[in-house]
């Protein structure tokens, strides 16, 4: 899947969440590396989080966005 591809998909299934990319609410996430999205389809929600501790993205209320991704059931897609 290219880069482009990886980050549409990426952010059609945060928005089934809810969530934004680059959005100005609380859990809306900010990504810092376009890494990120290939990453997320490779590895999912481990891949999502060790690119958190790499810096890769971002998130003001980190709670509300793991409480939305989880209410989903994301990785079922």
């Amino acid at each position: 899947m290219t880069s482009d591809k990886s980050e549409s998909f990426v952010r059609d299934m945060l928005a089934q969440a809810g969530v934004s990319v680059d959005g100005n609410r609380p859990f809306d996430i900010q990504v810092h590396d376009p890494r990120l999205y290939r990453r997320v389809l490779a590895e999912g929600a481990l891949g999502l989080g060790e690119a958190y501790m790499d810096g890769w993205w971002d998130c003001e209320a980190l709670d509300e966005f793991i409480n939305k991704v989880m209410l989903a059931d994301l990785e079922k897609e």
